[in-house]
């Protein structure tokens, strides 16, 4: 338990950004190349976040604690989770690294084809590097 507690305290920055990312879209009719060039100049934006669809570190840590209780992180014991999906939406690289227990790799560059392959019975909790 005190390690899954540390392990949260690393992620814990990843958590609170929690983002539904559906507003990380295009720009209207600019083609791929206007469209790359334009993001380049802007920067990093901050996406803007729904405060009703956000969900805190201590909101994931208590619904490990409801689903989870104080059973081992093995494979069978998180298989068995069905209230909550997390996505590391990080790159694959970064996934690879380290992620939070349980958690399945969707980069921004994969969701157009993987989003409609996730479940559509239980709360979906998306995760990556950062704010921008």
């Amino acid at each position: 338990m005190q390690n899954l507690k540390r392990r949260f305290a690393q992620l814990g920055v990843l958590a609170l950004a929690c983002l539904m990312l559906t507003a990380c879209g295009g720009m209207g009719g600019a083609t791929a190349a206007n469209d790359s060039a334009a993001r380049a100049a802007a920067g990093p934006k901050a996406v803007e976040q729904d405060p009703t669809i956000r969900i805190t570190t201590a909101e994931v840590m208590e619904l490990f604690k409801q689903v989870y209780g104080d059973k081992p992180l093995t494979k069978p014991t998180l298989d068995s989770n069905d209230r909550f999906l997390l996505v590391d939406t990080r790159p694959l690289g970064r996934f690879q690294e380290g992620t939070v227990p349980g958690s399945i790799n969707i980069p921004v560059s994969r969701f157009q084809e993987e989003i409609p392959k996730l479940p559509k019975d239980r709360m979906i909790i998306f995760y990556c590097g950062g704010v921008t």
